[in-house]
């Protein structure tokens, strides 16, 4: 865990090492994610927002699995997933910038459409703003084998992810050649074991901090085109309006002069 502030927006960040385990051309990726889980809570907490009947753990653990699928792909990629819980009437909604390492996710609970099963939908932007989206279902309710299902269809090859106690998460992840016999088979506790060994240092280390990096300027200017031609009818005699951010729940006010 690092105790770095990141200069712009105070957020401790975590970080995520990336070890390329060499005997068995696999990648394996860890951090203690106590940092974002706590920004996360006094997030939460300044938003009014309780989660309860385990909630929060479903949303800890789609943001320490995002954060690590992350980690794995290209330094210039964003993502975003939705989780939808059926029998929970559930959604979870998670973010992550890797040239920035903003992390961020909210629930969504209350007249959650009915799909028929559980669903997670991705979407990953690239280079150029090329954008992939996909959907797997997936059964439970444990979103670390909802990221394994992901993975295994999205990339094509064995992916396995694992909560180690604590703050502390990894996933193991198939490279060319991987002795994929050896992957299937690792315990929890030989992946407790490779990441508490130091004698390798890493390939490279991502940093994430819980930050959604939302402003009424932002806000205004991805919403500015569904307004227009209709601020009139929108703001009335008011001079601003209240507007929740998608990523983060966070409520903006938004004066009508952002729109001029």
């Amino acid at each position: 865990m690092s105790r770095n502030l990141d200069s712009e927006d105070g957020a401790e960040q975590t970080v995520v090492a990336c070890r390329f385990i060499a005997a068995r051309n696999a990648l394996l990726v860890s951090g203690d994610f106590g940092c974002v889980f706590m920004d996360c809570y006094l997030h939460l907490g300044s938003a009014g927002v309780v989660l309860r009947d385990g909630t929060d753990e479903i949303l800890k653990g789609a943001l320490a699995a995002l954060a690590l699928y992350a980690a794995t792909r290209p330094q210039n990629e964003t993502f975003a997933w939705t989780l939808h819980f059926e029998p929970e009437e559930l959604n979870v909604f998670v973010a992550v910038e890797n040239p920035t390492g903003q992390l961020v996710g909210r629930v969504f609970s209350g007249n959650v459409r009915h799909v028929g099963g559980n669903v997670l939908h991705a979407e990953i932007a690239g280079a150029g703003g090329v954008r992939r989206r996909s959907s797997v279902d997936f059964s439970g309710n444990d979103t670390l084998r909802a990221a394994e299902r992901f993975y295994t269809q999205s990339e094509q090859r064995p992916g396995k992810f694992y909560w180690l106690g604590g703050d502390l998460f990894a996933a193991l992840v198939a490279q060319p050649d991987c002795d994929t016999a050896w992957l299937e088979g690792v315990t929890q506790a030989d992946i407790a074991a490779l990441v508490a060994d130091q004698s390798a240092p890493p390939l490279e280390s991502r940093r994430y901090a819980f930050c959604c990096g939302c402003t009424p300027e932002k806000i205004a200017l991805a919403i500015g085109g569904a307004l227009s031609g209709r601020l009139g009818e929108i703001f009335g005699p008011d001079s601003h309006i209240n507007v929740d951010c998608p990523r983060c729940g966070v409520r903006h006010e938004l004066p009508r002069e952002l729109f001029a």
